[in-house]
């Protein structure tokens, strides 16, 4: 089960939690304002979100769902389509098999983790490739094809008590396609 929780209800603006959300979103759009969505955007949005996590963790989002994670959207902006949201976890707690926008960030601030990535083999059907077991902190990102929500198949997996992992997306991560396990 995933609960979404918005901060304010609104999406289209930074948060303006005091826990500096709403400033970390507004300093995501700046840096990717008028750039192309390749890999040195993405190494450069992978040492953005390490740094900002590095001085603010994540524990004030403590805010967990029996079951399932909690989704907290920091901020979106529907111009552009960007969006950054806080995932708060409990141990066994998982995604299902799924695929995102072109460009996906994964950073996980605090606990342990299973990241399997997986090859689409048909339609809605998808294969694990590979699975890694990472402990926080530590970041992810992967670059796709521009205007497709089937890029980057993959699951991930709380190991920890707890743990708390920051998303960032450059479209509406719901969007993503759901796969179908297959041996």
């Amino acid at each position: 089960m995933t609960e979404t929780k918005t901060l304010a209800g609104v999406l289209a603006e930074p948060s303006g939690r005091s826990d500096g959300g709403g400033k970390f979103f507004a300093g995501l759009l700046e840096l990717v304002s008028g750039r192309e969505t390749d890999g040195a955007l993405g190494a450069c949005i992978r040492a953005y979100v390490l740094d900002w996590l590095a001085e603010n963790p994540l524990n004030g989002f403590d805010d967990y769902v029996a079951g399932g994670y909690r989704r907290t959207y920091l901020g979106r902006c529907p111009q552009t389509g960007w969006e950054a949201l806080v995932m708060s976890w409990q141990e066994g707690s998982r995604t299902s098999v799924h695929a995102h926008p072109r460009f996906a960030g994964y950073f996980f601030a605090d606990g342990k983790f299973r990241v399997e990535q997986f090859d689409a083999v048909g339609p809605g059907r998808a294969r694990l490739r590979e699975s890694v077991v990472v402990d926080a902190p530590v970041g992810f990102y992967a670059v796709g094809q521009d205007g497709s929500f089937e890029n980057h198949i993959h699951r991930i997996t709380c190991l920890s008590a707890t743990g708390h992992s920051l998303h960032v997306y450059s479209d509406d991560a719901l969007r993503g396609a759901v796969y179908a396990e297959e041996a």
